[in-house]
C-alpha cells in the first residue's frame, strides 16, 4: 500500500511539471491584506510607543519622553509610507501628519522641560501627547 500511494504521488507530481508555469503561478503577488497589515500593525507600535512617552512624561523623566517622542515619530513615517496604497489613505495620512506634527512639538517640549527644568514645557509635552494619542487612534480605525 506503501509503494503504491508514493506511485501516484510521483505520477501526480510529474504531470504537474510538466504543464507550462504561468506567470501568477510563479510569483504570486502580495496579497492586499498584507499592505494592510503592515500599515495597522505599524500605527498601533506608535500608538504604543506615544503611551510609553506619555509614562514617562507623567513621571517627569523628560529625557526619556523625547527618546519615546522621537521613535514615535519614526513609526508614524513608516506607517505613512506603508498606508500609501490603503483604502482610507488620505484620513490616514492626515491623521499620522496631524499626529507627527504633535509628537514633533511635545519632543521639543520635552527637551526644553529637560535642559530648563520647568515642569510647564513638560505639561505642554504631556498635551501634544495626548493630541497625537487621539489622532493615532483615528488613524487606527481608519487603517
Amino acid at each position: 500500500m506503501r509503494t503504491s500511494m508514493g506511485l501516484i504521488s510521483t505520477l501526480v507530481l510529474g504531470t504537474a511539471l510538466s504543464l507550462p508555469v504561468t506567470a501568477a503561478q510563479a510569483a504570486p503577488a502580495a496579497p492586499a491584506s498584507a499592505a494592510a497589515s503592515s500599515c495597522h500593525g505599524l500605527i498601533t507600535k506608535a500608538y504604543s510607543l506615544n503611551g510609553k512617552a506619555i509614562s514617562a512624561s507623567r513621571a517627569g523623566s523628560f529625557k526619556k519622553a523625547a527618546k519615546r517622542n522621537h521613535a514615535t515619530e519614526g513609526k508614524i513615517v513608516n506607517a505613512l509610507a506603508a498606508c500609501r496604497h490603503a483604502r482610507h489613505r488620505a484620513e490616514i495620512r492626515h491623521a499620522l501628519d496631524a499626529a507627527r506634527n504633535d509628537i514633533q512639538g511635545a519632543e521639543h517640549h520635552n527637551k526644553k522641560a529637560y535642559v530648563e527644568h520647568d515642569r510647564r514645557y513638560g505639561r505642554a509635552a504631556l498635551n501634544d501627547e495626548y493630541d497625537a494619542q487621539r489622532r493615532l487612534r483615528d488613524a487606527a480605525h481608519y487603517s
